[in-house]
């Protein structure tokens, strides 16, 4: 069976801002023909009636639409009656919105601070349409493109547990424009403010590639136009393009805003404390049967790469025990990494005479030696870990202070703070990207070998294993392990690595077995426990955004419903049937 999709959140979705995307479909040459109404929306009270053009139905599919073909089998037809629809709950539910805030696309009703994000969004997503172009021309690859910024994006708070064990959901609907700041206000439908977009757009293309984008980008809008008889020099066609952004972009942020303004209805945060531990129990069950009672071999390799979705570890003798672990990396630059590659193929290709192994460690002692740190700072306004340049921080440095300030927070015993410290550092001076926002910590697994000696299952570097297997030993086979316990350096292929241990996985309650009664406090156990230390997000939380999404999704669906029966939908087939094909 197809999955549908029909709600608000994908109607957010709607019409991405790059110029042509997709799958492109045969767009005949006239006027008449891109502004002729596939679908009228008429609201029953009033009375009026609302257009969806062949063009806004061709904009669709060539934005999202064609991908219900792409990875959900659908036909053509299927996938332009489900665009088709999704424009249709898109426009309702903009309509509703509007009327609910007693707004509208011309500024009516907006704040100063709406405005001016609105105004802001335009600027930089022309900016982008234009950066995409530019890429394109110097051969930009996807890394790249990326982003250089270190950002931590935690996680948000959803509901709160209260003593009486009672869920209260936490109002996040003034939340959409808490991030956004400005120092001049500035507003669309201002005729001086809007003509400072185009005249700031076409002093930003300081060097021949920029106008070449600037050009390429004029070529598609015009490609885009043809045949409805428009006005086709640059700065009209810039300025119907900058409409055209806007009214997306204020389409989005209407449709959102009624989102999440319904995110806080009774029924959706109804939420109980048994129904967190009934789903809680139900993944612990799941995962007990698959992995004890039918005995699933693949228990060792589900822990080390899918931990967040693993509910119950094994407890036998002949079970794997698994740790987590942060990795805090000294990193090569891309020089020192091809000096050690050609030291390690040197020695591993030669015959141990012209090049000693002597030879090769103290060569080795030496790259090692020259790694300077990076070092960063948080920017509070931004959110973004900046680099510090010139720092005078040695990596001896990095770890006495590492290691003063874990060793102070362990002596106070709060797990959670721990792993608050841990994860500053990471984001203070590692270059494992890796470790970046990353759901679960690093997994490595101790078992015994047929001496009955511990050894590592892991997929990491041997470097890497033999120091957590050695931290392991030291702390009489990991019973005195203390959450921030540190390897000393790690010298690998890669650079210099601080291991820190972050935890055992290990069941949250004792005595689990294939009952699964669990008693009455085990939602407070549930809502004081992190999935990993490092964030502040706990196995409640999890448990609650699931059932949360699982009510939104069914109440979505029923609103849309119910708002469509406001409205009369008069679809005219025969106009879209040439897109078929």
């Amino acid at each position: 069976m197809k999955k549908r999709f029909t709600g608000i959140l994908m109607c957010m979705m709607l019409l991405c801002m790059s110029v042509l995307a997709g799958c492109s479909l045969v767009e005949p040459n006239y006027y008449d023909y891109y502004n002729q109404a596939v679908a009228v929306v008429e609201y029953k009270k009033t009375g009026e009636q609302y257009d969806i053009t062949k063009r806004d139905l061709i904009s669709a599919y060539q934005s999202y639409g064609y991908t219900y073909e792409q990875y959900y089998s659908y036909t053509r037809e299927e996938a332009i009656k489900e665009t088709l629809k999704l424009l249709e709950n898109r426009k309702i539910t903009l309509l509703t919105a509007e009327e609910k805030f007693g707004i509208s696309q011309d500024g009516k009703g907006l704040t100063e601070k709406e405005k001016t994000y609105l105004y802001q969004q335009t600027v930089d997503s022309l900016n982008d349409n234009l950066k995409n172009y530019y890429d394109d021309i110097i051969g930009a690859t996807d890394s790249e493109e990326e982003s250089d910024d270190i950002t931590f994006n935690g996680y948000t708070k959803n509901a709160t547990l209260y003593p009486d064990l009672s869920i209260h959901r936490i109002d996040h609907s003034n939340d959409l424009l808490a991030d956004f700041s400005y120092t001049v206000p500035r507003d669309f439908y201002n005729q001086e403010d809007n003509k400072l977009i185009y005249e700031n757009f076409i002093e930003s293309l300081m060097n021949d590639n920029y106008k070449k984008a600037f050009n390429y980008y004029l070529r598609d809008l015009k490609a885009s136009e043809r045949g409805m008889g428009l006005s086709t020099d640059a700065k009209s066609v810039f300025e119907r393009e900058i409409d055209r952004l806007y009214k997306v972009l204020y389409e989005n942020y209407v449709v959102e805003r009624y989102s999440l303004s319904n995110q806080n209805s009774e029924s959706l945060s109804s939420i109980t404390a048994s129904q967190i531990v009934n789903l809680y129990t139900s993944k612990v069950r799941a995962s007990y049967t698959q992995y004890v009672i039918e005995k699933d071999s693949g228990y060792d390799e589900d822990v080390q790469n899918s931990l967040s979705s693993t509910y119950y570890f094994r407890t036998d003798e002949d079970a794997t025990k698994f740790y987590t672990v942060a990795n805090v990396l000294f990193k090569f630059t891309d020089e020192q990494q091809t000096e050690y590659n050609n030291y390690k193929s040197k020695y591993e290709e030669g015959d141990g005479k012209s090049y000693t192994y002597e030879q090769y460690q103290n060569d080795l002692d030496r790259l090692y030696s020259q790694i300077t740190p990076v070092v960063r700072k948080y920017n509070e306004e931004t959110g973004v870990y900046e680099e510090v340049e010139n720092s005078d921080l040695t990596i001896d440095d990095i770890y006495k202070i590492m290691n003063d300030k874990i060793t102070s927070d362990q002596v106070g015993g709060d797990v959670n703070k721990i792993g608050d410290t841990i994860n500053d550092f990471i984001y203070l001076y590692n270059e494992d990207t890796g470790m970046f926002n990353a759901e679960t910590n690093y997994v490595i697994g101790i078992n015994k070998d047929d001496n009955g000696e511990p050894q590592v299952v892991s997929s990491f570097v041997d470097e890497f294993n033999d120091a957590f297997l050695k931290l392991y030993e030291d702390n009489n086979d990991g019973k005195d392990l203390k959450v921030g316990d540190m390897t000393g350096f790690v010298r690998t292929e890669y650079g210099i690595h601080v291991i820190i241990y972050t935890g055992e996985c290990k069941n949250l309650f004792d005595a689990i077995d294939g009952s699964f009664e669990l008693n009455a406090d085990a939602v407070q156990t549930l809502y004081n426990t992190r999935v990993n230390i490092l964030v502040d997000k706990t196995y409640f939380d999890v448990m609650y955004d699931l059932i949360y999404q699982d009510n939104y999704q069914y109440f979505e669906n029923a609103n849309l419903n119910f708002l469509r029966e406001n409205y009369n939908i008069y679809e005219y087939s025969g106009r879209y049937a040439d897109l078929l094909g």
